[in-house]
């Protein structure tokens, strides 16, 4: 599994809540593209080796196609990563 760091667009409501709404990867040609977070299909509170983290599991539509990608916010030090569990590659297949 890989944590890759990314540039990630969110607001907070009142409340403090974060709802991540644009993303940042790299294509194919390693260039920098800028994807709209369709929809939040959930968002947990975990802990790894007590570290505070905010999973987010979205929907972005990429290539014409509708892709789910896992981000991670770390709440100490504002950084956000993409889990890559496999299903999102720099070059196709």
């Amino acid at each position: 599994m890989l944590h890759m760091p990314v540039d990630v667009i969110a607001t907070f409501n009142v409340q403090g809540k974060i709802k991540p709404n644009f993303i940042r990867l790299e294509d194919e040609n390693y260039v920098l593209q800028t994807y709209k977070i369709e929809n939040i299909v959930f968002s947990k509170e975990e802990k790894y080796a007590g570290i505070p983290v905010i999973l987010f599991c979205c929907n972005i539509m990429r290539r014409s196609c509708m892709q789910i990608i896992n981000i991670k916010y770390h709440v100490k030090s504002h950084q956000w990563v993409l889990v890559n569990d496999g299903s999102i590659n720099r070059k196709e297949d």
